[in-house]
């Protein structure tokens, strides 16, 4: 049953070091991880940074793509389809009038492997219409399907559409029983496109413990607890390189997104392969090892996580396992693990009123009483202000709307304090990324605003007080 899969106390039930650990939040603490799993031996080690929790689902982005290559990689074992099926022809109800005939030539395969030929605009533009499969299969294909690797989400959601058109249910339905279920993984919310049909390539909502089952489960070669769930036909495919990425124009490369692409999944180094989804969402898996990690993250900066990453995998193995007192160590660093509340010394709040800049953002700041908050900003640049309210002495409980088509709302938690003339508000989304921290302090002419994000404007903002 899948309650055998366990959650230990400490890395060395694994076999594995605990000062790895220590050592990684020591060195990496503000890289901006939310959670993280150790895998091996049916077993997981998991820790998380409050208000984030193991097992609270949490917005996965592009990590979502290596489900639905799971879903794809079943519908062919079971018949539904074959990885050389046209998706033109599948999806024929949803072509538009006047199409590029070359689309019978692309494949599941090519959706799959992201080399599907089709032009770098089709992955653009496409959410703000009602039928996405239709608006996608509208564009050009413009290099010959297999050659050349292209990112593209709404290919995977093509590709999701195949399996849903054969299976006749939704992909997190056709998941249930065939792979959430089994793991123990509780019902999850995937994202839909207008028409109902889940998003496919991101939208998808699991917590870290459940993205450490899954890497059990890949560890493992497809088999939970003695039952075949993903064929090793697929997982050859999947996790070996179908395409090469490499970008000889890149001027900044990175080995972890340049060492090859399978099926939604990429390649890395030291024979390990990831999914990994925008802003640190990963499920790292060393075959060799028998070791997997995972994490959900709010962070700019992958490349660093990926360096980070690899080096705490190679440190689990190699540093030597605590005694009592190193994993004590651990469990106090597990409580200190958190969002801390701005300073507050009470200084008075200061600024209501609207403040702009030439270039067309504005800032409205409003302050019911002396223990709230609210401030909207707005950028030329967004559809949609940014609306927060803060609370001062206990967080401020709100919902942030979705920033396209397909995202659900976000809950988050505002809270503000003033120190030494500077007012710090701060939101967090406890199932998301997202963040920002923004600090207002008074300027000969208005306010000085510096916002530090993840999803959000960031830099220094100088703004004049409506009319002055």
């Amino acid at each position: 049953m899948a309650s055998e899969f366990q959650l230990v106390s400490s890395p060395e039930e694994l076999g594995l070091s605990s000062r790895a650990i220590t050592e990684f939040f020591s060195k990496h603490g503000k890289l901006g991880l939310h959670s993280l799993a150790v895998v091996k031996g049916g077993k997981a080690y998991a820790l998380a940074v409050r208000p984030f929790a193991v097992d609270s689902p949490h917005t996965l982005f592009s990590l979502s793509k290596s489900f639905c290559s799971m879903a794809a990689g079943m519908a062919v074992h079971e018949g539904l389809l074959s990885y050389e099926d046209s998706v033109a022809e599948v999806l024929r109800d949803c072509l538009p009038e006047k199409y590029d005939k070359r689309l019978k030539e692309v494949t599941l395969h090519h959706l799959l492997s992201m080399s599907s030929g089709l032009e770098e605009q089709s992955d653009h533009e496409i959410r703000s219409s009602t039928d996405w499969a239709r608006a996608a299969l509208s564009y050009k294909v413009v290099h010959k399907p297999g050659t050349k690797f292209h990112y593209n989400t709404m290919g995977t959601y093509l590709a999701g559409r195949m399996v849903s058109a054969r299976a006749g249910m939704s992909l997190r339905d056709y998941l249930m029983p065939r792979l959430f279920e089994p793991l123990g993984i509780k019902k999850p919310q995937w994202d839909c496109c207008p028409l109902g049909h889940n998003t496919g390539g991101f939208g998808l909502h699991l917590g870290v413990a459940d993205l450490a089952r899954t890497a059990q489960l890949l560890l493992d070669g497809g088999v939970w607890q003695g039952e075949r769930l993903l064929s090793g036909e697929y997982l050859a495919r999947a996790t070996r390189k179908q395409v090469d990425n490499r970008d000889l124009n890149w001027d900044d490369p990175h080995v972890d997104w340049m060492s090859g692409y399978g099926y939604q999944f990429w390649m890395a180094r030291h024979g390990r392969y990831r999914g990994d989804g925008m802003y640190g969402q990963v499920m790292m898996v060393d075959p060799k090892s028998k070791l997997a990690v995972c994490c959900t993250a709010g962070l700019n900066l992958m490349g660093d996580e990926m360096d980070a990453l690899h080096d705490l995998m190679d440190q689990l193995v190699s540093l030597p396992k605590e005694k009592a007192e190193g994993q004590a160590a651990l469990k106090r660093l597990e409580k200190r693990l958190v969002f801390r509340a701005p300073a507050d010394k009470d200084g008075p709040l200061f600024g209501e009123g609207n403040y702009f800049r030439e270039d067309g953002k504005s800032l409205r700041v409003e302050i019911p009483d002396d223990n709230s908050l609210r401030l909207i900003f707005r950028s030329p640049d967004s559809q949609q202000p940014l609306f927060f309210s803060f609370g001062r002495k206990t967080a401020h409980r709100g919902e942030f709307p979705s920033f396209a088509m397909g995202e659900r709302p976000q809950a988050y938690l505002g809270r503000f304090g003033v120190r030494d003339g500077v007012i710090t508000a701060r939101v967090v989304m406890p199932q998301a990324p997202y963040r920002t921290e923004i600090k207002l302090s008074p300027t000969p002419e208005g306010l000085r605003l510096v916002m530090d994000s993840v999803g959000f404007d960031s830099g220094t903002f100088l703004l004049k007080r409506a009319g002055q």
